[in-house]
């Protein structure tokens, strides 16, 4: 009999959400954060993760406003690149997802992106606030990890 294929959690609800990012400052139009804390995935192995981003409060973002995820993943463990905000804009190798935000009122947003891929080891995330309003002091990156179980 063929084993059955189940998603696996690394947590249950809001357990499972990792915050990545939380710098507790604003953060303004068309900047880039700065790395966040260690996210360790060479121990779970988790291969996939949703993404959610949090405005932290209400803020009124232009149209076609979005949130750019990027990740530095340490290949050797310890090192993380040290790309410049510009160079990180000029490549597609260290995006991990574009998040698209809602200009229809000005309220706080929580947005989420599914099934992205996630690298294994050590990485680090940054956002690049590409809204065309400042970000509230209380914003946040957290993503839920999982992966699929074969013998569910």
């Amino acid at each position: 009999m063929a084993n059955r294929g189940i998603w696996s959690l690394s947590g249950v609800g809001t357990a499972g959400l990792t915050t990545v990012l939380n710098p507790g400052t604003t953060l303004a139009t068309a900047t880039m954060s700065a790395a966040g804390s260690t996210y360790t995935n060479n121990t779970s192995l988790d291969l996939y993760c949703d993404v959610e981003f949090y405005s932290g409060g209400t803020f009124s973002p232009s149209a076609g406003a979005y949130v750019s995820i990027y990740v530095f993943e340490s290949v050797d463990g310890t090192n993380f690149p040290a790309q410049s905000a510009a160079d990180l804009r000029l490549t597609t190798t260290q995006l991990l997802c574009v998040i698209p935000i809602g200009t229809t009122a000005t309220t706080a947003q929580r947005v989420v992106a599914r099934n992205i891929l996630l690298p294994a080891g050590n990485i680090q995330f940054l956002l690049d606030n590409q809204t065309g309003a400042t970000l509230p002091s209380a914003w946040t990156v957290r993503i839920l990890a999982y992966s699929y179980n074969l013998n569910g």
